[in-house]
């Protein structure tokens, strides 16, 4: 059986590529085209390479950017680069090179490329999610690309967030002039939808520390859930998956809080990680 993956324009010579609730986008301003990540299955690569294939005929992709390295965003992405570069974050790269994935063009700080008749900007502004988390920009289309935000509260367990510097990197993020925030799961937003998502985390994160100083049971979801759904609901209660996902994200930050963090990602000097 086919995956099945859809193409759909989002900018000038820019596509979205979705399968389901995953996202990526690839570009073109000719033959040459320039793809993000890779997503997590061969038979999904397949599908994005075929979806590009459809939409740019005679395509030849240049370059892979794998944004991240979340197997189910990039696992495939040095295969979908083939003969092309596999551009990514040196942080990243350690982690695509332990799986045996090829990056031939590391970052250490932001990047201006030219690549397939588009300028990108790659923007790395701290651990936010996952490692090396890339934000794709592309100025001239006044597009930005990054995973991690959702126009949704459908985080779940926020798997893989760093939250010392998450809102921080969505709000800086959030001043460059772009008309559309493509997200690596759900629904396209503008900048205000990415505000609201680090309000609503910021707000999440209040809650959660305040249910602990008044002595609610943190680890117990049938208590967390209805405390923060009182405590957020007027704000951020028409958000999708609101009622179903604050309890146990409300669990999952003040236990985070409470052990100070994951470790060294968290730090207040990022700039340490990028030390041998």
């Amino acid at each position: 059986m086919s995956a099945a993956l859809e193409a759909t324009p989002v900018a000038d010579g820019v596509w979205t590529a979705a399968a389901g609730d995953y996202c990526s986008i690839f570009a073109s301003a000719g033959e040459e085209v320039v793809a993000v990540n890779g997503f997590g299955s061969p038979a999904l690569a397949g599908a994005y390479a075929e979806a590009i294939r459809a939409t740019v005929p005679g395509s030849r992709i240049v370059a892979v950017i794998a944004s991240i390295d979340h197997l189910d965003h990039s696992a495939q992405a040095s295969e979908l680069a083939g003969a092309g570069e596999l551009v990514a974050h040196e942080l990243c790269a350690r982690v695509l090179e332990s799986r045996g994935q090829r990056p031939t063009r590391l970052l250490a700080e932001d990047a201006e490329l030219e690549l397939a008749g588009h300028r990108f900007s790659l923007l790395y502004r701290g651990p936010s999610q996952g490692t090396g988390n890339l934000a794709v920009h592309l100025p001239e289309q006044r597009l930005l690309f990054l995973l991690g935000p959702r126009a949704d509260a459908r985080y779940g367990l926020f798997p893989d967030m760093h939250f010392r510097h998450l809102t921080r990197v969505w709000r800086e993020l959030a001043e460059l002039e772009v008309d559309a925030v493509v997200p690596g799961r759900g629904p396209t937003m503008d900048v205000d939808g990415l505000r609201r998502a680090a309000d609503y985390v910021d707000a999440l994160a209040e809650a959660s520390q305040r249910a602990f100083a008044d002595g609610l049971p943190i680890w117990v979801i049938e208590a967390m859930a209805p405390y923060a759904q009182e405590a957020l609901q007027d704000r951020f209660g028409d958000l999708d998956g609101f009622d179903r996902h604050v309890g146990i994200g409300a669990i999952r930050l003040v236990h985070y809080y409470l052990m100070g963090g994951w470790g060294l990602e968290d730090t207040a000097r990022p700039e340490l990680l990028l030390r041998d």
